[in-house]
């Protein structure tokens, strides 16, 4: 029985600290069950209770860890990048693609520790491993270039969004994103939703539509010229197209992918992520890298940037995998009630009208709404 449980457990999990300690704990556990069996074999109801307590409690404070996690990686994500695209002369202003490459490598490094780890460290269980499921699918390979090619236009369009946009205006319009995950649901995964996330969806429009107004009129009257407001409008509207397409055929790759494990098919995406990124860097910034070097502007800043996109992609998978759409809007939510607050605080030239602050709060109990309907 103990070894059924232990091989059950997915060995991928980052939190996972403690593995060998958790084999320990679940080891003795089984042991004082089978002590407290009564006369007739039977395990007594309170030993049961407390196993299922712990489970329970340690199930919580690893959702806990994810969502408190991904809240503020989202917010420090957002506002770093707004405060460095915007407070920085623009001859002295980093390569974004240059990031976006950096934060597929990191977690293409991430994906291989996690791998390792997964295989008890044992390396030629690894490469047995690679051998089979990743160098001998090629096609497996190809098929995780889409959502990866996706994910590198996304990430390369959120630094446009954000030297265009305020944060707080960028973070409520790409909750537009549910709505794009919506429509490719019902077409990729034949998913079919209640009269509830219908109004859900209605409720974000008009909450989305309440920010514009108000970022409209502010742009109106702003002598920013730095910024064009309609440029970062397409580039944010983009990007929820595209993380909208890139999640559901990520998530149906992982439930139609059969046995292939969870950090191969990661590891997948992420290499071709790296080829598409290079792409774009070769393509985008390409002779202005030639002319400055590859890490021109670069400081701590830049470097945490990478660090929280490349952390930011690994909880996304953890998330799909482990959670649900739930638990992702609560950070979702409260990333945007942050990132108002932060900007405000942050950045003199932020103008938080009423629009802006009836639409936050629409747009937070939309998504809220949406994603309190069962699946």
């Amino acid at each position: 029985m103990s070894s059924t449980n232990l091989h059950a457990r997915p060995p991928y999990q980052l939190v996972e600290e403690g593995s060998a300690s958790s084999a320990s704990a679940e080891h003795h556990g089984l042991s004082a069950m089978a002590k407290s069996k009564d006369a007739e074999g039977m395990i007594l109801p309170r030993t049961i209770a407390r196993e299922t307590k712990h489970d329970s409690k340690r199930d919580f404070l690893f959702k806990a860890y994810v969502i408190v996690s991904m809240t503020f990686m989202w917010t420090a994500y957002t506002l770093m990048v707004s405060y460095t695209r915007n407070s920085t002369p623009a001859d002295k202003v980093y390569n974004s693609s240059s990031v976006v490459l950096l934060a597929e490598f990191t977690k293409w490094l991430i994906a291989i520790c996690c791998l390792l780890r997964s295989c008890q460290y044992d390396m030629a269980s690894v490469r047995r491993l690679l051998d089979v499921e990743f160098f001998g699918r090629p096609m497996e390979l190809l098929k995780m270039s889409v959502p990866s090619i996706a994910y590198a236009v996304q990430n390369n369009l959120d630094f446009v969004a954000l030297s265009n946009l305020d944060a707080g205006v960028y973070q409520v319009t790409t909750q537009l994103k549910v709505v794009t995950t919506a429509v490719f649901m019902v077409i990729m995964l034949r998913r079919r939703y209640s009269a509830r996330r219908w109004f859900a969806i209605t409720l974000l429009f008009a909450g989305v539509a309440a920010v514009q107004m108000d970022a409209a009129a502010e742009n109106s009257t702003s002598n920013d010229s730095d910024k064009n407001y309609t440029l970062g409008l397409i580039a944010v509207l983009s990007t929820c197209f595209t993380a909208g397409f890139a999640g559901v055929y990520f998530e149906k790759m992982l439930k139609d992918g059969g046995s292939t494990p969870f950090w191969i098919r990661n590891l997948q995406m992420y290499t071709c992520g790296i080829i598409s990124a290079s792409l774009a860097c070769v393509v985008k910034d390409g002779a202005n890298i030639s002319r400055v070097g590859f890490f021109y502007g670069y400081d701590s800043k830049v470097y945490c940037i990478v660090g929280l996109l490349g952390m930011g992609g690994i909880y996304i998978s953890l998330v799909m995998k482990h959670l649900d759409n739930l638990h992702k809007s609560f950070a979702s939510a409260f990333s945007i009630i942050l990132v108002v607050i932060m900007s405000y605080w942050m950045f003199a030239n932020v103008h938080i009208g009423g629009f802006f602050l009836l639409g936050s709060a629409v747009v937070c109990f939309a998504v809220l709404l949406y994603n309190s309907v069962p699946e």
